[in-house]
């Protein structure tokens, strides 16, 4: 079996003939200097740094990493619009996002801050029609994006994932509102804060249209993303997340379901046990990242409550220890994890989550080379 018929038969709880592998899926990338220490590490020279998510400073994994280390999923997203393009100012370390949003680099750091967010000011809803709202349907969002795909689908090694940005309408409240304001508008400004969540969900669908329209056929793993939990629980109570999200959620992976046979996936980080019936009520079947150090979120538990329901994908190694630990150490949490999730299939294995620009080298070879190791089927269960 090849790598895309590996995360087929995982992602519809069947087991393949090896686990399957995400490195370099759209969460499953490294911080560029990760990146970089990488290639060192494995002799590899040359090779440009293309930029994935330029605030986060992520990358697209070099191919030539993947044909050592593994991966079995290749990742798209919508493009950069042409009514927009990156301008950074070099003095201040900033640069603004299509959507008017300001983001710096603060000293020494390793990625981009939020630093102002164009509806921080907005009281009414009338206002909101005084700002410029980006076009879903603009065309340098789509543009080559069949024809890429359309390759990647005839090869047929790799399994494909789609993406849109935003991806998740709780985290671009984020961005428009700033996180502390979209927090506060849950309970003191409700009208206005659905007002603009209801826009953000009419952006997200006009694109999802959009890219099924273009390349459904060829999907397998459609990706949204949406973080709901801190390291000790929901970020957001679920009765909330119950009346203002779930419903808006609903009609994105109806719409998914209805143009395309594939699986629809969400990222959300941290303790996120007490949303997984909602999530899987709203469509979702496969969850990433699997942040097992979180509260609730042993993977032994999830595996028994959730293990039908839900595909698994991430949960690699606890990231502390990828970061601070010791090769072996690594290993050993890489073996619990593919154990502990893979038998019965429902497991595809990756980080959680990018790989941290202090992470060393060796412990980023000695996950993927544990999960190709140990993941022959049957998985013995530890």
């Amino acid at each position: 079996m090849n790598g895309r018929e590996c995360v087929l038969a995982a992602i519809n709880h069947e087991e393949p003939e090896r686990l399957p592998v995400d490195f370099g899926g759209r969460h499953t990338t490294m911080h560029r200097q990760a990146h970089e220490n990488l290639k060192r590490y494995l002799g590899l020279k040359n090779g440009s740094e293309v930029f994935r998510q330029f605030w986060l400073q992520t990358i697209e994994i070099d191919s030539r990493v993947q044909d050592l280390l593994g991966g079995d999923v290749l990742a798209f997203c919508t493009g950069k619009p042409d009514a927009w393009d990156l301008s950074i100012d070099d003095a201040n370390g900033t640069f603004y996002d299509e959507w008017g949003a300001g983001y710096r680099m603060p000293s020494n750091g390793y990625y981009y801050d939020y630093d102002s967010h164009p509806l921080a000011h907005v009281t009414s809803i009338a206002q909101l029609d005084d700002y410029k709202w980006p076009d879903p349907l603009d065309p340098g969002r789509y543009r080559g994006l069949r024809d890429q795909i359309a390759k990647a689908a005839g090869e047929g090694e790799k399994a494909i994932m789609m993406t849109i940005s935003p991806a998740g309408s709780w985290e671009h409240s984020w961005t428009l509102r700033g996180p502390e304001q979209a927090l506060l508008d849950l309970v003191g400004q409700r009208e206005l804060y659905e007002a603009i969540l209801d826009r953000i969900v009419e952006f997200q669908l006009a694109q999802w249209d959009q890219v099924l329209e273009l390349v459904g056929s060829y999907i397998d793993v459609a990706a949204l993303s949406d973080d709901l939990g801190t390291q000790v629980g929901p970020m957001i109570s679920p009765v909330l997340y119950r009346e203002l999200f779930k419903p808006r959620l609903m009609r994105i992976t109806k719409l998914i379901h209805q143009k395309s046979h594939a699986k629809v996936y969400i990222h959300t980080d941290g303790s996120v046990y007490a949303f997984l019936p909602d999530l899987i009520e709203a469509g979702i079947e496969i969850i990433n990242p699997v942040q097992t150090e979180c509260k609730n979120m042993e993977p032994e538990r999830l595996k028994r409550e959730f293990g039908d329901r839900l595909t698994f994908w991430g949960a690699g190694c606890n990231t502390r220890v990828l970061e601070f630990g010791t090769p072996d150490e690594v290993r050993a949490e890489a073996r619990h994890a593919v154990r502990t999730l893979g038998p019965g299939g429902g497991y595809v294995f990756g980080p959680i989550h990018n790989v941290q620009p202090e992470v060393p080298p060796e412990n980023v070879v000695a996950m993927l080379e544990t999960a190709r190791e140990s993941g022959r089927y049957p998985i013995r269960e530890s």
